[in-house]
């Protein structure tokens, strides 16, 4: 189990790096080419879809991971189950967007031109595409076929932002419009990756399939949607407590602390369906603190060199404009690092089919989070907003830690802290790397 994870946990944080490097090249060209201020209209105008896209997408690509890991349904059934799913809710999300853009704009996005929310509306049915079918792929742990897909979608990306930005010099509008058509492209590939892994695909009504994806994906969709909001609620607040160039400024800094998470996402992607499918309690008890407790250790040495070097990061790649991002970016740093240990624990109990048990911490942390930026943003600005996430993503590994090691009998110190025996497999790993590369010589 332990030879199977380090392997596709290399390859997924691999391509996680990839899409840094690509990501990091996008986010670039976006705040140079349209500033402070475009970048925070920008951010806003693409998070209204992905707001409708987690509100009502019902948990159903996680129950697709589930039930291919527990083998209880035909891969083309769920396939097909996802299809229909990602057509309906489609429809029903553009409908909610339509409606609160036309009726509750200046209230919710003020300051945001109603276009770019029309505009962004179009990626909601590639986003929810997306999510459904990348997991079927996540589930069957086709792992270098799930990790092609996402990267495709941000390579695209990343050359179509090089056309429309750089090289016309459009705007805001072109920035959404690439965004939609890099998705769109990578669903393609995606369906037809899919379809051939699945060796077809069924629409045949299951009225049992339904019903478990439901069940299944109801105790886990209110966590996720908890769990989206106090990721991307702050950016909503900080515009209606002070404005887009604020929400600009806070983007970047999230943006770049964020990407501490690409070892936890690469751990705790593959955590989920092997936790789903173990059957053996000894390895499931003993495999998980490891995956935790050395993930927040390696995060930390990262997070530690990132916080020294955060000014000079900043400016390098997006100018002296950005300043502002600097200490929040820092302050960010220690969230994340606390996120990174969370993810994994997340992803466990969701394997062991106790997804509420997020669900009701997601929820807690939310209220914390909301509670404190309406106290910080007034008096602190984004430097409130950092602080509100730090205390509230702190909150939430600490209570997380607690209620796991209750259920899998390990004790908390085991989850959080490395272990000497760890460093001695990091040993063994680097003189196993080292005598495959002598051996290739």
């Amino acid at each position: 189990m332990v030879g199977r994870f380090i392997k596709d946990s290399f390859i997924t944080f691999n391509t996680r790096i990839l899409q840094l490097v690509l990501g990091l090249g996008s986010s670039v060209i976006i705040a140079r080419v349209l500033g402070p201020g475009g970048v925070g209209v920008y951010s806003l105008a693409i998070l209204l879809p992905a707001f409708l896209t987690l509100f009502t997408q019902l948990g159903v690509g996680s129950a697709s991971v589930f039930f291919i890991g527990k083998k209880k349904y035909s891969l083309k059934e769920i396939f097909g189950t996802n299809i229909i799913f990602s057509v309906f809710i489609s429809i029903f999300a553009i409908l909610i967007g339509l409606i609160i853009i036309s009726f509750f704009n200046s209230i919710l996005f003020p300051n945001i031109e109603k276009e770019y929310l029309f505009l962004a509306l179009s990626l909601i049915p590639f986003q929810l595409f997306l999510n459904f079918a990348v997991d079927i792929l996540l589930g069957m742990q086709k792992i270098k076929k799930y990790n092609f897909i996402q990267l495709m979608h941000t390579l695209i990306f990343l050359f179509l932002i090089t056309i429309f930005l750089l090289g016309f010099h459009f705007g805001i509008k072109a920035a959404i419009i690439a965004q939609t058509i890099s998705i769109a492209i990578a669903c393609i590939i995606l369906f037809l990756t899919t379809k051939k892994e699945t060796k077809g695909l069924s629409f045949s009504f299951n009225k049992n399939l339904f019903k478990d994806f439901l069940s299944y994906g109801s105790k886990i969709y209110l966590g996720n949607i908890a769990t989206f909001l106090y990721t991307r609620i702050n950016m909503w607040m900080i515009n209606i407590f002070l404005s887009p160039l604020a929400v600009g400024f806070y983007s970047i800094a999230v943006k770049l602390s964020e990407q501490i998470w690409l070892i936890s996402q690469a751990g705790g992607t593959i955590l989920f369906p092997r936790v789903s499918s173990e059957t053996d309690g000894k390895r499931l008890k003993d495999f998980t603190p490891l995956v935790c407790r050395n993930v927040l250790f390696i995060t930390f040495l990262i997070a530690l060199a990132l916080s020294f070097l955060g000014h000079r990061i900043i400016i390098l790649l997006y100018s002296e404009e950005y300043s502002a991002s600097v200490l929040p970016f820092q302050i960010l740093l220690i969230g994340s690092l606390a996120v990174s240990g969370s993810r994994i624990l997340t992803n466990d109990l969701a394997g062991r089919g106790r997804p509420m048990i997020n669900t009701y911490i997601a929820i807690i942390t939310l209220v914390v989070n909301i509670l404190l930026n309406i106290i910080l943003i007034p008096q602190f600005g984004i430097i409130g907003v950092a602080w509100a996430t730090v205390i509230s993503y702190t909150s939430m590994l600490l209570l997380k830690t607690v209620i796991y090691s209750k259920i899998s009998n390990n004790r908390i110190i085991d989850i959080i802290f490395i272990k000497k025996t760890d460093f001695k497999f990091y040993k063994n790993f680097l003189g196993m790397i080292m005598n495959k590369l002598k051996n290739k010589r």
